[in-house]
């Protein structure tokens, strides 16, 4: 059986935590100058308008997809399931559910 290493990710998302050159969670260990370029890019005080981070992703997304050097070998899912008499439930990072979650008649 071969073992696999996994990571969950943060509530920023950005890439390079997973995929900079120099980030402990990069376990391809693959450094390239236009993965690091895309990668600053993505993190860069530009991408604080919506529109050039998402075209950035874009961009490095379809680099990543034509690279394949780093490619799943399985996935997982996490499945919550709230009855609609349940109030105030979020699955947002910042909700603070158990102070807000509530229960309706």
């Amino acid at each position: 059986m071969k073992e696999q290493g996994a990571w969950g990710a943060a509530g920023d998302p950005s890439p390079s935590v997973f995929y900079g050159e120099k980030m402990p969670y990069n376990f391809a260990r693959f450094v390239s100058p236009t993965n690091t370029k895309l990668l600053n890019e993505i993190d860069s005080a530009k991408s604080f308008d919506k529109k050039y981070r998402v075209q950035k992703f874009h961009e490095w997304q379809k680099w990543m997809y034509n690279k394949a050097y780093v490619v799943p070998t399985s996935g997982a899912y996490s499945v919550t399931a709230v009855n609609s008499k349940v109030s105030g439930w979020s699955l947002k990072p910042s909700a603070n559910v158990w102070y807000k979650a509530g229960f309706t008649k």
